[in-house]
């Protein structure tokens, strides 16, 4: 146990930790009165999470970036199945119901897609047009499905993460332009076809906020009302009147980010950020004494995966991103998203053991 635990990076770990227990006392300071299985269930996932990532940091890198095919089939396998056995909330489908747990398809296929792209980009450069159309083709089958989910904000955090990762292995940017424009041409098809009402409404809410609030643009205004009333200090924890008094919905996953502002202040929010930044430094910084073309797209690519999640759930808090369903990282309630985190840091923790033993 002892060497296990020699051979991990608390500097890559603590972070993690650090900003899942604070999320689970802001779960707690929600849910206490109402329904403590949310508190019990956040930490049954996030030990289940840590686990995860001690298993996953015990193997030997290439040996998992080796059966990235068959990781990538597998959650080809769960989205599909999510269409056919998955349970229905609020009109998405995007969860499977195993009784004890709900598994997340779109959550888990952040670090397999990143997994399999730095795989196939080591060994296909996308500067050869066609291998990035391959690597298109890798993208589009699971953001067909995550988006028919349908799961707006999770197709962009895809999206994002493939853009960032065909950058970084050097891709001729005349290429990167031509599929770009494609993308854009194809968004009034995405617009009419991929798009519930719902969806629409809150895009077009975010350019005109007051169009809607009572409906489409009700959880931005309630969202920054509980940011701002938290001013410096905070109101303490239990006492932000947003979260509960019910007015902020989803304040234990979409908008734990203005619990956490309502309840512990700037102060508590600038914890957060700086634990957040100093978490993907250490990233960037395992990343940067990669020697293998393979485990420094990975770890950049987590890196950049971990950070655009942050951003997107932090701008939509403050009223400068669009409402999506995109969760706090590590702090926001939830097993899929609390695992699929845990699995990026594991195999960012392999890749830095695989550079120890070299």
């Amino acid at each position: 146990m002892a060497k296990i635990i020699k051979s991990i990076d608390l500097l890559l770990l603590l972070p993690a930790i650090l900003l899942s227990s604070l999320g689970l006392l802001l779960i707690y300071s929600t849910s206490y009165e109402t329904d403590p299985s949310f508190f019990a269930r956040q930490a049954i996932y996030i030990v289940f999470s840590i686990i995860i990532f001690f298993v996953i940091s015990r193997f030997d890198f290439k040996t998992i970036s080796h059966i990235s095919p068959l990781l990538y089939v597998f959650v080809i396998f769960l989205l599909l199945a999510t269409f056919f056995v998955g349970a229905s909330v609020r009109g998405s489908m995007r969860w499977i119901d195993l009784g004890f747990i709900t598994v997340q398809g779109s959550e888990l296929s952040k670090p397999i897609l990143v997994l399999t792209l730095a795989s196939f980009f080591a060994r296909f450069s996308p500067s050869n047009f066609k291998n990035l159309t391959v690597s298109v083709g890798l993208l589009i089958l699971p953001l067909v499905f995550i988006l028919r989910q349908p799961d707006l904000s999770n197709s962009l955090i895809l999206l994002s993460g493939w853009l960032f990762m065909v950058f970084m292995a050097g891709v001729n940017l005349l290429y990167l332009l031509t599929v770009v424009i494609i993308l854009a041409a194809s968004a009034p098809l995405i617009w009419g076809y991929l798009l519930k009402g719902y969806q629409k409404a809150r895009i077009l809410s975010f350019f005109n906020p007051t169009i809607d609030p009572q409906g489409a643009s009700y959880n931005v205004v309630q969202a920054l009302i509980a940011l701002g009333s938290g001013q410096v200090m905070g109101k303490g924890l239990g006492r932000g009147t947003q979260s509960h008094l019910d007015f902020l919905p989803e304040g234990r996953t979409d908008f734990i980010f203005s619990v956490a502002g309502e309840e512990l202040g700037f102060i508590g929010l600038g914890l957060i950020i700086l634990i957040f930044t100093f978490l993907v430094y250490r990233i960037l910084k395992i990343a940067a004494g990669c020697r293998s073309a393979e485990s420094g797209l990975f770890t950049y690519g987590a890196a950049f995966i971990i950070g655009v999640q942050f951003f997107i759930n932090a701008a939509m808090n403050m009223g400068i991103f669009p409402v999506s369903g995109v969760t706090l990282p590590f702090v926001s309630f939830g097993g899929s998203s609390m695992v699929s985190m845990f699995v990026l840091l594991g195999l960012v923790q392999a890749v830095e053991n695989s550079l120890e033993k070299h």
